[in-house]
């Protein structure tokens, strides 16, 4: 197959195409990566696993 030739309109027509399909695609995991992302800060922060711990007083808290 000889890569140079020139595209015919078929081949143009798919090329951009797959190029919609693929940036449909992408837009739209980024958007859930977004959403998933936002949904964990709000459940970490709701359950204070973004709060700092002394660590000495859950040391002591343990061994007593």
């Amino acid at each position: 197959m000889d890569y140079n030739s020139p595209k015919t309109q078929r081949q143009q027509k798919a090329i951009k195409q797959a190029r919609n399909v693929f940036l449909l695609l992408l837009a739209t995991g980024l958007s859930i990566g977004v959403l998933v992302s936002i949904g964990v800060v709000k459940l970490m922060n709701y359950f204070g696993l973004t709060e700092k711990t002394n660590q000495i007083e859950t040391i002591q808290e343990k061994l007593n």
